[in-house]
């Protein structure tokens, strides 16, 4: 008997779950919620590595530390390239970042 649920439905329902938490700004529960996927999404780990960097980067603008805010949101960028249907979330927490009074500099 194999897993249960199989581990592509839990990257699938944490990727849907940290979606949510993204939309509502709620970045630190963005990032458990991709935490708890580590090391099972194969061929997608990329991506979910990508939005943790990118919800440790709201996070991080949402307590003030813009250096690591910017640091996080480039590291972001360099592993969604692949992703062109991650780019809004990019595009929301760069909106984020910019009205918290971060610099971020466009690739």
């Amino acid at each position: 008997m194999g897993e249960w649920p199989p581990r592509e439905n839990r990257v699938q329902a944490a990727l849907w779950e940290a979606e949510g938490y993204f939309e509502r700004h709620e970045y630190f529960a963005a990032s458990s919620a991709l935490a708890r996927v580590f090391g099972l999404a194969g061929e997608r780990e990329e991506l979910v590595r990508g939005l943790h960097h990118l919800a440790a980067a709201g996070y991080r603008a949402q307590t003030g530390d813009d250096r690591r805010a910017r640091r996080q949101v480039d590291r972001a960028r360099r592993r969604l390239v692949s992703f062109p249907d991650a780019a809004w979330l990019v595009d929301l927490v760069q909106r984020d970042l910019d009205s918290s009074g971060g610099e971020l500099a466009e690739p």
